[in-house]
Formats: structure tokens, sequence, C-alpha cells
């Protein structure tokens, strides 16, 4: 019953490894969205999970799949943590490691 009144947060941290870059996720946007409005170059084509160009494989924390990630990935990466960033709702502070492509501009 107290959960009725309990705050619900507003946005996350996501930290893309291996460039240690930390970026500001607000609730119900997704990672990839987040990411391209901070001008991080995370590699994508679609943005609808068709592609599966935006991959990344969670270290740490907690999400919330748009969609079935069996559609693009195979059931292998699924247990290794993989996802679509396009599709990904966070529901906690993340980590990620990505094959992020940037420029110093991006950062």
């Amino acid at each position: 019953m107290f959960n009725l009144f309990k705050k619900k947060q507003t946005s996350y941290k996501a930290k893309l490894m291996p460039c240690n870059i930390e970026i500001i996720v607000d609730s119900g946007d997704t990672l990839l969205s987040s990411a391209l409005s901070q001008e991080i170059s995370w590699p994508h084509r679609c943005k609808v999970g068709s592609c599966g160009s935006c991959k990344y494989q969670l270290v740490e924390g907690e999400i919330k799949p748009q969609l079935d990630f069996g559609y693009v990935l195979e059931p292998e990466e699924i247990n290794r943590g993989y996802g679509l960033a396009c599709q990904t709702i966070l529901k906690s502070d993340v980590e990620v490691i990505i094959n992020l492509t940037y420029t110093q501009e991006s950062l």
C-alpha cells in the first residue's frame, strides 16, 4: 500500500563501456534515443528493433525490453545479456558494453 506514495525515479544513469561515458536516460525513453540526444554516436540504422546494429551487452542493472529481442538476437546472445538499445527502457542505473564509434566532439 505504501508503494502508492513512493516517488518514482524520473531518470537513470547509463555507463557506456569501454569508453567510460555516462549519460542520463529519462524514465520512459529508450537507451538509444537518450544517447543520440546527448550526441553520442551509437551505431544504429532502423530505431525499431529490426536491424540489430544498436546491440549492447548489459553488465549491471535492470532493463525493460519494449519488444522481444528474440526477433533479432540469437538465444545465446540474450542469455549473455545482449539487448537492443532502440528497444530498451531502463528500470535502474545500468552499465553496458557497446561497440561505440565516436569522435572527440561527441564526448
